[in-house]
């Protein structure tokens, strides 16, 4: 199986927070792929809110994007047009 690898860098001020974690954990969800994000060396399933928050990812920072599965490239865009929009919030 395939494995579809991006770096890209998170755009909304406060990072992954909680609100944002689970619009991610929301979304990836959806998907028949796995997700696996990983920020200074440490991995979290970015289908669980506790594995992401403890990522503490901040404004400018770049995190690693994985995806495998049926879904895989579905999943890469969905995740990476998420985080380019900045989690949909207001800023």
């Amino acid at each position: 199986m395939d494995i579809i690898k991006q770096t890209i860098t998170i755009q909304n001020k406060l990072g992954l927070h909680t609100r944002a974690t689970i619009k991610l954990v929301e979304l990836v969800n959806a998907f028949d792929a796995q997700i696996i994000i990983t920020h200074n060396g440490k991995q979290a399933d970015a289908g669980s809110v506790l594995g992401l928050l403890v990522l503490e990812t901040c404004f400018g920072q770049e995190i690693k994007i994985e995806a495998k599965g049926p879904e895989a490239k579905q999943a890469m865009q969905a995740v990476t047009e998420l985080i380019e929009n900045k989690f949909l919030e207001e800023e």
